[in-house]
């Protein structure tokens, strides 16, 4: 039996897989984020090569037992990012065959059986991609803010904190993020959470990250700063993605969008429907897909498209009795 090594490396964690080509998954393990980007080649390298050694010692596997190792990378944007990720990965992986490519084409995977639609990932970061009927892809460059993208959930809480200082000094409408921040950061005033960014960023990405959730939790509440903080966010995201169906000229088509990240998890009506609506404005036939599988069997799935292995009914089965659905 041969096996497919499937990698999600997104900006928070990083997921591998172990699965034989039946879909049996063999290995399961999640670690830190693997951003080549934020962290550089160096911590990049060892969660990459760290998973890769230990999956194949548990699973007792050699090298040669590995037909594809797949992965799907964040900050895998432009051309020459493809270019060194490949060339930092080769020492990697040896003489077993790899393939890279963003992350928002593992999450499409992931939901669709057939490679025509779009994504739109809101984790971490954002990004959005489609691909027509004819194969034609369309990626954002997905870089930054200053470069055109906006909408992750370090945006929403970068947002958060933004319009939380304002309330405290009152140049803005009042917000439970004026509480609700101090409080999550063991603090008990803004006063206080100001040193913890200011002259320099004191708390770590994923805490930062995790404010994100609090605008979620006070959005319920009916916050209204972070409502319109979420409705902001989804519009946008959503007009980025309508702008990678347009680039494929689909717009007059029906076509499915799937979605996926930590964000859309959160599974908030009010987020969610604003990109909906905000979408269909731009796309009247798009519809929304909610993946099956998780990310990293989109990676696995990818891997069995190149290796000309079609997904049948009993690889999906497989897929669903040993962990692989969302």
């Amino acid at each position: 039996m041969k096996y497919i090594v499937a990698y999600d490396g997104g900006g928070t964690k990083t997921r591998i897989n172990v699965i034989d080509l039946d879909g049996r998954i063999l290995f399961d393990k999640i670690t830190t984020g693997c951003n080549i980007i934020s962290i550089g080649d160096v911590a990049f390298i060892l969660v990459i090569r760290g998973l890769w050694k230990e999956a194949l010692e548990v699973c007792n596997l050699q090298e040669e037992d590995i037909l594809m190792v797949s992965l799907g990378l964040s900050g895998a944007d432009l051309e020459e990012d493809y270019k060194h990720l490949y060339d930092v990965c080769k020492p990697i992986f040896g003489k077993v065959p790899y393939t890279i490519q963003n992350d928002a084409w593992i999450i499409l995977r992931s939901g669709l059986k057939a490679p025509y639609g779009a994504v739109c990932i809101c984790g971490t970061g954002t990004n959005s991609a489609a691909i027509n009927k004819q194969g034609k892809r369309a990626i954002l460059r997905a870089i930054s803010y200053t470069l055109g993208t906006f909408g992750g959930g370090l945006d929403i809480a970068r947002d958060a904190l933004h319009y939380a200082f304002r309330a405290d000094e009152q140049t803005y409408q009042n917000t439970q993020l004026t509480t609700t921040i101090p409080a999550f950061l063991g603090v008990k005033t803004m006063e206080e959470v100001l040193p913890l960014f200011y002259p320099k960023q004191r708390i770590d990405k994923q805490t930062y990250g995790e404010i994100t959730g609090l605008v979620f939790d006070c959005a319920k509440e009916g916050d209204e700063v972070c409502k319109m903080i979420l409705t902001n966010v989804a519009k946008h995201i959503a007009l980025q993605t309508a702008g990678v169906i347009k680039q494929n000229n689909m717009q007059a088509e029906e076509v499915p969008v799937v979605i996926g990240g930590r964000v859309f998890e959160a599974n908030c009506s009010l987020f969610i429907d604003m990109f909906f609506e905000t979408i269909k404005k731009e796309v009247p036939d798009a519809y929304l897909v909610i993946p099956t599988f998780s990310p990293v069997i989109g990676a696995y799935l990818h891997g069995l498209d190149i290796l000309g292995i079609e997904q049948t009914l009993e690889i999906e089965n497989n897929i669903q009795k040993t962990g692989g659905a969302i």
